[in-house]
């Protein structure tokens, strides 16, 4: 039996340690610290300590090597997260030759991190592009602002640290950007993107290809995020059949990079004017991406495909089942949060009503009934986090310093 490490745990991780586990893999989760309780999944058989390779990647790459130098049986590492599916690509040649890696090939993943680029080679793909400008300064955010227009987004052109502590940052009007941005934003951003805003609901597209063509590929629409807008992460999220237009292209997306892995392009569809616009491409998991598997093994389909032993898929890769939700509650609390901040007491009114609803009727991001402590862990974590460090550590593993996680 081969051991899989999975590291820079999100919400999808309970979904990876299901399937790798379905596949007859050991599943050892390499923590940092707090990892949304992915080590009281019953589909983990072991926990080991493993440097956040955000805030330590030095120390994650020792931790690896030493760890791969002591345990024969670990045959491949799966990243989950964004900033450690870079940290793979980025650093392969570190890392023992024969350790399998489960996630898109290094070359396609460094291509697709830089959104200025990867803007470009879509628009070259035939894509619908909405005009952008990358600056390095805060007086060249100010100007592009003017020469873009209003509505616009802002994004970071390479990490995926938040920006303005946010995802990204959409600014309808002139004065919302005076409020959010005063400043170059604190946290490290090298450059930023300008680009005018699309509207419409975002549409994920989470596929897996095989050089260059499309083995399995879901098209999920955002119908609710944790800003209470269109922006921000998904909380609620819905399978939808595919616009034919928005399938020609991510076809062309794949050709076009030669891709080979799991991958994400992202588009923005406006429902009362039909116009679609390319937004940015993921190299990783969709953090739903359990929403995926209720309808494709698409996490199984991933990690046979690492392995050279991917079966053929159907003939029509959109193959899937149409109108299933996934609903993330913890999420959907931190909208509730911010509605109650800005004082928005009837959308906070709405959103909170529709919680049993969607409870109801939709998947749970998180939890399983047959695999339920990870969730119900997550939930109690204002408790849990204040309970005396001998009872804290049964629920989030002690790590030692030089590991600890942000």
């Amino acid at each position: 039996m081969t051991s899989i490490l999975v590291i820079d745990h999100n919400r999808a991780s309970l979904a990876v340690a299901r399937a790798l586990s379905g596949l007859g893999h050991r599943v050892i989760a390499g923590l940092s610290g707090y990892c949304d309780y992915a080590n009281l999944s019953r589909f983990v058989d072991e926990t080991v300590p493993v440097a956040d390779t955000a805030d330590g990647p030095e120390r994650a790459l020792s931790d690896i090597r030493r760890l791969c130098a002591r345990r024969a049986d670990i045959g491949g590492i799966f990243a989950v997260d964004e900033t450690a599916t870079r940290f793979l690509a980025e650093r392969r040649t570190d890392l023992p030759p024969a350790l399998r890696i489960y996630a898109a090939r290094p070359e396609n993943v460094l291509t697709t991190f830089n959104k200025a680029g990867m803007a470009a080679i879509a628009e070259q793909a035939g894509l619908p592009v909405a005009p952008r400008i990358v600056v390095d300064s805060f007086g060249d955010l100010v100007t592009a602002t003017r020469d873009i227009g209003f509505p616009l987004v802002i994004r970071a052109v390479e990490s995926n640290h938040d920006l303005y502590g946010r995802k990204a940052v959409l600014c309808p009007d002139r004065e919302t950007f005076a409020r959010i941005a005063q400043d170059w934003p604190r946290e490290a951003h090298r450059q930023l993107m300008v680009q005018r805003y699309n509207a419409g609901h975002r549409h994920n597209v989470c596929w897996i290809a095989e050089q260059g063509r499309l083995h399995s590929a879901i098209e999920m629409k955002v119908l609710k995020t944790t800003t209470g807008g269109r922006d921000g992460y998904g909380t609620l999220v819905e399978t939808v059949a595919p616009d034919p237009r928005l399938r020609r292209w991510a076809h062309a997306l794949a050709e076009a990079l030669g891709y080979h892995g799991m991958g994400s392009p992202q588009f923005l569809v406006d429902a009362g004017t039909g116009d679609i616009t390319f937004l940015e491409f993921n190299p990783r998991l969709d953090a739903n991406i359990k929403l995926a598997e209720t309808v494709m093994p698409y996490i199984r389909n991933a990690a046979l495909l690492a392995e050279g032993r991917l079966p053929p898929g159907p003939i029509n890769p959109w193959t899937y089942r149409r109108g299933a939700r996934l609903f993330w509650a913890k999420g959907e609390n931190q909208t509730l949060k911010t509605l109650k901040d800005n004082r928005d007491w009837s959308g906070l009114a709405r959103r909170a009503a529709m919680i049993p609803f969607h409870c109801l009727t939709s998947t749970h991001a998180l939890f399983s009934w047959d695999d339920p402590a990870p969730a119900l862990a997550g939930h109690l974590n204002p408790l849990i986090s204040h309970l005396p460090a001998v009872l804290k550590s049964r629920f989030i593993p002690a790590v030692p310093v030089q590991a600890e996680a942000r």
